[in-house]
């Protein structure tokens, strides 16, 4: 059986040669050159050697298992190259050094260096950082302002999303941290003025007053000082936010256009849909619609009443054509309300029943100590059983005399009565 001849496995280092092989074909015919002083070599005596090709540079071999090789090399030995080692090559080079006949690896493109082939590149040197923005620039295309002088910062604004630079002129500094910067236009987007006079506050909520004829909301913008919560959704959610103007004319607004402006509002807020943090708006009872009228208008209206002005208000908005998804929305908040309110009318009812035993005693005991002008005067307006307070409504000229120096008059009539009384602000 005849052994197969080993194979030496060796790598060329051509980093200092100048005609580098580019094909197989160019490698072989290299190799055929050198391989008449290489069979010359001992492998073991220096796995590593160098020739001198003259004006071509030198060739290094490397013979990667000396210890395998046969001693000594001879024609019949047979070579296989595993490797070649090159002179590194830039193939991203500085545009600007080009010019200045250097060549410098150029890490980052310039888009200003573009000649409409491929992207030009700038060196650690040359490369332009602005404030914003990781992009980078050749010295000779730093972006400009507007206005043509260096611009200093990319602005990363909602408006210009980083997409303009501007100068330090035509910059805002962010009002809580200065190494932040936009231009007028979106620092105004961002940072809105307050809508009042003289307020120097960031207006970063908008107006929620809207109807259910046009959804379109106010959107007056209204730094956190100067916003006025409607709380129509009780006191532990957020109420709709208003613009001094439009808090101001809700007093003179009647019932049902009030309860026009919470439908609208719920409306809106429903067209947000959930998260986790946030639940699905809900039209708010009529027991709390009551109080809302009784603070925002004066008026006290019973349940029945108040049921009524939903219940009209539905009617009326079930006549609409075309029906669009705002209309819809509205009507499925109203049928969804319609269980709350007959729990509510009912429980009126009851209460009502009770609180009028209350409230006859009241009346009694103010005719026992002779104030019979207050008696005469003072009317039933609510009672809530679980908290046991007694709502009574009392003209405005008479409610000193009610209540008493320091609430005294109240206390008494409390001890008497057995309950609680709170006078109505309506």
């Amino acid at each position: 059986m005849t052994q197969e001849t080993p194979v030496v496995p060796v790598t060329l280092d051509l980093r200092e040669f100048r005609d580098v092989p580019r094909s197989t074909d160019a490698c072989v015919s290299l190799w055929e050159r050198l391989e008449p002083a290489v069979l010359t070599l001992d492998p073991q005596a220096g796995p590593r050697v160098r020739f001198d090709l003259g004006d071509e540079g030198e060739v290094g071999v490397w013979f990667l298992d000396p210890a395998s090789a046969p001693r000594p090399l001879g024609a019949t030995t047979r070579f296989a190259i595993r490797g070649v080692l090159e002179a590194p090559e830039i193939r991203h080079a500085c545009t600007t050094c080009l010019t200045a006949h250097t060549t410098t690896y150029a890490p980052y493109k310039c888009p200003g260096c573009d000649e409409g082939r491929r992207t030009g590149r700038a060196c650690e040197e040359h490369a332009v950082f602005l404030e914003g923005s990781l992009r980078a620039s050749c010295l000779g295309h730093t972006p400009v302002c507007r206005c043509g002088a260096r611009a200093k910062v990319w602005c990363g604004g909602p408006k210009c999303r980083t997409r303009t630079a501007w100068c330090e002129t035509h910059l805002r500094r962010h009002p809580g941290d200065p190494t932040v910067a936009y231009c007028e236009d979106c620092y105004a987007e961002r940072f809105p003025a307050c809508e009042h006079e003289h307020c120097t506050g960031s207006g970063y909520i908008r107006c929620e007053h809207r109807t259910l004829s046009g959804m379109k909301p106010c959107g007056r913008r209204i730094c956190t000082e100067h916003a006025r919560r409607w709380q129509v959704y009780g006191s532990y959610n957020r109420g709709l936010a208003l613009c001094t103007p439009h808090h101001l004319r809700l007093s003179s607004t009647p019932p049902e256009g009030l309860i026009d402006l919470i439908l609208a509002g719920t409306v809106a807020r429903s067209s947000r849909g959930r998260s986790a943090t946030r639940r699905r708006a809900q039209l708010p009872r009529i027991s709390i619609v009551r109080h809302i009228l009784i603070n925002t208008r004066r008026a006290v209206l019973d349940m029945e009443a108040i049921d009524l002005l939903f219940t009209t208000l539905e009617q009326g908005l079930r006549g609409r054509t075309p029906r669009d998804t705002n209309l819809s929305t509205a009507l499925d908040l109203l049928s969804r309300h319609r269980v709350s309110r007959r729990e509510d009318v009912e429980r009126f009812r009851e209460q009502h029943v009770e609180g009028r035993g209350h409230y006859d005693r009241l009346v009694q005991e103010l005719r026992r100590g002779g104030r019979y002008e207050l008696a005469e005067a003072v009317e039933f307006s609510d009672f809530r059983p679980r908290s046991g307070i007694l709502f009574v409504r009392v003209p405005e000229r008479l409610q000193g005399l009610f209540r008493g120096k320091g609430g005294s008059s109240v206390r008494q009539l409390e001890q008497r009565v057995g309950v609680k009384i709170q006078v109505e602000r309506g």
